[in-house]
This record gives structure tokens, C-alpha cells and sequence, in this order.
């Protein structure tokens, strides 16, 4: 670290000298490129500036209809989709600009995430997710998707078998879990418990 602070020193000093001996030579020549440099930094500060303002702003403002908390929930109860209670809260660590994560704090109630993922103009889709508290490790959850208003139900459950196949072509030794896409009535069964 040292060794590269020195020279880095040593050829800024470099650089003056080459300068000085230049000033000398023609000083008129010299004080213009020093002004035409000093106006591409100027303009090149000016640039950064804003374009970081720029992304300032897509940050404060996009999304732009970022408002589906509790007052979203007469829209929720017309579009079927489970609504936010008073035992919902919102952690701010779990949040970040396109999506927002409510927790419930009711350990007893089964439903204990929704997640709410945003585009650029307005909500994309809400998830849903459930405990099934008789079977451990096994988790359902529901999306529903903006776009062509449709519901999505899954279902996550352990795997029994000692290893799995990944998609290489190795033997996994764990016990992978199962994905997989259930109907409406299934998930209600897994869900309402």
C-alpha cells in the first residue's frame, strides 16, 4: 500500500516539474490549457452531479403507485386476495425499492408473509405465505399477478429421499426440498389449518 502511495507521489511530482519547466517556456500557452482543463473538469463534476441527482430522484420516485398497504384491502377483498390485519407491521430492513414484506405478528396464525413486488408504474404481484403447522418444514404460499389477474398456488414440502440429482448431472447429498405448482383446493387445505 505504502509503495503505491509513493509512487503515485512521486509521479504527481513528476507531473509539476514537467509543468514549471512548460511555464516557463511559454506562459501565455500554458495558463489557456490550464483553463481548458480546469472547464472539462468543471463540466465533468457538473455531469456526475447529475446523474447522481437523476438517480436520486428515480429512487425517491419510482415506483410511482407505491401505496397497497392496509387502505389496498377493499381492492384485496374484491380481487380475492388475503387481506392485511391489524397484527401486520412492516420491517423497513426487509423492504428495498420494488418490493415491500409485511410480517404478522401473530405467531398463532398460519398466514405469516406477504410480499408486495412493484414495476416501474404499479404493483406486479402479492405472495402470501402460510406455516402448515402439522407438517414441519412445509411451507404454501399464493401469487397473485396484476398483469392478468391471476392466483398461483405452491407448495413447498421437505423431500424424504437421502440425495437428489442436480441439473450437471451430481449425485446432491442433502435432503432437498419439493416445489411444486397445487390447485386452489388443495392449497386451502394447506393453508387454513
Amino acid at each position: 500500500m505504502h509503495y503505491i502511495i509513493l509512487s503515485l507521489l512521486f509521479f504527481i511530482i513528476l507531473i509539476g516539474i514537467a509543468y514549471y519547466y512548460d511555464y516557463k517556456k511559454k506562459p501565455q500557452q500554458f495558463t489557456s490549457a490550464a483553463q481548458s482543463i480546469g472547464k472539462a473538469i468543471l463540466l465533468g463534476l457538473v455531469y456526475v452531479g447529475l446523474l447522481f441527482a437523476l438517480n436520486s430522484i428515480y429512487e425517491l420516485v419510482v415506483p410511482f403507485n407505491k401505496d397497497h398497504g392496509m387502505a389496498f384491502n377493499t381492492k384485496r377483498e374484491q380481487l380475492g386476495i388475503p387481506k392485511l390485519g391489524p397484527d401486520w407491521e412492516k420491517r423497513s430492513n426487509d423492504d428495498d425499492q420494488f418490493s415491500t414484506v409485511w410480517w404478522n405478528k401473530n405467531a398463532k396464525d398460519p398466514h405469516f408473509k406477504k410480499v408486495i413486488e412493484y414495476g416501474i408504474l404499479n404493483a406486479k404481484s402479492e405472495t402470501d405465505y402460510y406455516t402448515v403447522p402439522n407438517k414441519k418444514g412445509t411451507f404454501a404460499w399464493s401469487t397473485y399477478h396484476y398483469g392478468n389477474n391471476t392466483l398461483d398456488y405452491y407448495l413447498e414440502k421437505p423431500n424424504n429421499t437421502d440425495f437428489s440429482v442436480t441439473k450437471s448431472g451430481r449425485l446432491k447429498f442433502a435432503k432437498p426440498t419439493i416445489t411444486k405448482k397445487i390447485d386452489r383446493h388443495e392449497f386451502e387445505t394447506y393453508s387454513r389449518k
